[in-house]
């Protein structure tokens, strides 16, 4: 492993992240689901299309990674439907995706090789949900062995909300909740500069090409 060098975490551990969506993977998980919803309950466009101006104002002004405008569009997306109804189609959604979904495969060895490692600690840190990441990947071998932190959905208003956006800066709140502040971590992959908060804490910085080929950052 190109990156490898004596270990400098915490109590001789080598923390390390991945990102998921542009990382591991080439789609993104929960921008392909919003869509699939939409394409399938094309009357709450009714809802979300008033709503699209205000989702779009927030998010230029507070960024992409801000929790309540998404939150907003997944709600006026899901309005009005029954629980079995978006769980059947969440089903639905989880089978497409597994079928198209397109692996990096020079990262998804350098995740391999990790886990194959004794003493490096592996997590895996997404904008997806949870439950979506869960099930899309229930097959997988790594997926037990990583450590999945994802943004959460709930059930709120008639219909489901985020009540966590895994992304930018959350990422680094979620990480120090569970591995304690300062972070110190070993080394970190993503194609986005959405994790550049993340990656400051790390000896080891990678991008992700839109292609799946790895490039170190100073």
């Amino acid at each position: 492993m190109s990156d490898k060098q004596q270990p400098s975490a915490a109590e001789g551990r080598r923390v390390v992240f991945f990102d998921l969506d542009g990382t591991l993977h080439q789609e993104d998980m929960f921008g392909s689901f919003l869509r699939f919803l939409l394409r399938r309950l094309p009357l709450n466009l009714l809802l979300v299309i008033p709503l699209l101006p205000l989702i779009g104002l927030a998010l230029l002004l507070l960024g992409r990674a801000a929790r309540w405008p998404m939150s907003l569009l997944l709600w006026a997306i899901t309005f009005g439907r029954s629980e079995a109804t978006l769980k059947a189609l969440e089903r639905q959604f989880i089978e497409v995706f597994r079928q198209k979904v397109t692996a990096f495969p020079v990262v998804q060895m350098r995740l391999r090789q990790y886990l194959d490692e004794h003493d490096a600690e592996v997590w895996l840190i997404t904008g997806s949900p949870e439950q979506l990441v869960a099930q899309v990947y229930r097959d997988s071998a790594f997926l037990p062995r990583v450590r999945l932190v994802g943004s959460r959905i709930a059930r709120r208003y008639g219909g489901w909300v985020l009540t966590l956006r895994c992304l930018g800066v959350q990422k680094v709140v979620q990480l120090e909740q569970r591995l304690g502040a300062p972070l110190k971590l070993y080394s970190g992959y993503s194609d986005s500069k959405q994790d550049n908060p993340l990656l400051f804490f790390c000896e080891h910085r990678w991008r992700v090409s839109k292609q799946g080929e790895l490039q170190q950052l100073e």
